[in-house]
């Protein structure tokens, strides 16, 4: 359960996350809270489920959260979130259609989020809203074509340096064996990987 004073530093955060894409006054932000929910989420625990439907967009306020695709038995992490951060599996909450893959808590998560059609009431509310959703949407597809680039151009070593740039202190928080899934490695390369940057 939150206290008053963990709501009111939540909210600051959430407004300085939104306020990275354009400037946010006491109106906009009030029709923002208006429409979202919150939810707490104990580690182990998936958010949105693979084959669901995934009708949220979340922003993570506190932990971690691994993005799980099963083909055939086999799990691949997919995308890693950290707080603070927007988190949802994009293509299915976009297209309204099943998620491709599970969003996992890695540790105890609080998320505020909002549904497909309470996004469409509150761009409905305030029209800088729908900008705002614009702007944040294109900051998403950016990333996933920086993804996509970087594992068709980089080195198995080059994507962990960045992972690690991007994330510092995920190796104590992540399985080895899921960092080398998202990699795209062998946990046995990864280990190979980390040792030869231990030695330079």
């Amino acid at each position: 359960m939150r206290s008053d004073a963990q709501r009111a530093r939540d909210y600051r955060l959430i407004r300085t996350v939104y306020e990275r894409f354009m400037p946010i006054n006491d109106e906009l932000f009030e029709v923002i809270v208006d429409h979202m929910t919150y939810v707490e989420l104990p580690k182990g625990e998936a958010w949105i489920n693979q084959g669901g439907v995934n009708d949220e967009l979340g922003l993570l306020a506190e932990g971690l959260v691994a993005g799980i695709e099963d083909i055939d038995g086999d799990e691949h992490t997919t995308i890693v979130f950290d707080a603070p951060s927007f988190v949802t599996e994009y293509v299915g909450f976009l297209r309204r259609s099943p998620s491709r893959n599970s969003l996992v808590a890695l540790e105890t998560c609080r998320i505020y989020s909002w549904t497909y059609d309470a996004l469409q009431r509150m761009y409905a509310a305030d029209p800088r809203g729908e900008r705002l959703g614009r702007l944040i949407a294109e900051h998403v597809i950016a990333d996933v074509m920086n993804e996509v680039r970087s594992f068709r151009f980089d080195t198995a070593t080059e994507r962990y340096e960045n992972l690690i740039k991007r994330y510092p202190r995920l190796v104590q928080r992540m399985p080895q064996y899921m960092i080398a899934s998202y990699l795209g490695v062998t946990p046995e390369s990864l280990s190979r990987i980390r040792a030869k940057l231990a030695r330079s």
